[in-house]
Formats: C-alpha cells, sequence, structure tokens
C-alpha cells in the first residue's frame, strides 16, 4: 500500500494521501454493536489490513431515530453484505434493526426514475464467534 505525504495532485488540501493496491481482503468481518448507552452504535470491520471503527452518536445528523434497549453485538461475514452494496448507493434512507437472536435487517428506500418510492429489504443471520484482533 503505498502512502504519500504530499498531495498527488498538487492540490495542497490532503496531509496524507493512501491508496490500497488490493482492496478485496480489506475486511472481511463486520461487527456490529448497539447500546442504550455510549458508543450506541458501533461498525467495527476486522481484515487482514487491521482493524477499524466508527461510532455513530445517538444524535448524529445521520440518526433520524434510534431506539435501543439492551446492548448487543453481532459479527457479519463482510461477503454476505456485499450485494446488499449495490441498493445501498441508490437509497435515500436506510434503516438497521436487529432482533434478539442478531438477525440483520437492513431497509432500503430507494425512488425510482418516475419518483416513486420503492423498498428494498435484504436480511443476513449473524456469523459464528469468529476470533479476531480486537
Amino acid at each position: 500500500m503505498p502512502l504519500s505525504t504530499q498531495s498527488q495532485s498538487g492540490n495542497d488540501e490532503y496531509i496524507l494521501v493512501a491508496s490500497l493496491d488490493n482492496a478485496r481482503n480489506l475486511s472481511n468481518i463486520l461487527k456490529l454493536t448497539m447500546s442504550p448507552s455510549h458508543p450506541y452504535f458501533r461498525l467495527s470491520t476486522f481484515g487482514n489490513s487491521g482493524n477499524a471503527h466508527y461510532d455513530y452518536p445517538k444524535d448524529s445528523d445521520m440518526m433520524e431515530l434510534f431506539q435501543c434497549t439492551k446492548t448487543q453485538t453481532n459479527r457479519y461475514k463482510m461477503s454476505l453484505l456485499k450485494p446488499s452494496t449495490k441498493a445501498l448507493a441508490l437509497s435515500c434512507k436506510v434503516s438497521v434493526r436487529t432482533d434478539g437472536r442478531g438477525f440483520l435487517s437492513l431497509q432500503y428506500l430507494v425512488r425510482n426514475d418516475d419518483g416513486q418510492i420503492c423498498f428494498v429489504e435484504y436480511y443476513c443471520c449473524p456469523d459464528e464467534e469468529v476470533e479476531s484482533n480486537e
């Protein structure tokens, strides 16, 4: 993975520029943690290239509604979620829900070319406990 501390386009907007030669193995596992207390909604990825965590506060501008009654953590194989990314790219809103068994429901609100609204739902069951370098 080449790294550069200079902007590659001559624009001094960036302090660090990093590019991946092969992003296929960037993340193997996606871990979702939802909690009624901080960090509320956390996305974590684990893969050959390292780990990353991103927290969404419940009062984030990205959250329209956040309801969580108990802390729940589930892991999903990224390869199972990959088919849902096309709908994500087309969606106006996304609803993320899990049930007590850890099943993940992603509901995408998509406007078609005529302006009609349709919904696309994607379900994924949690992965068995897998070892990760957290």
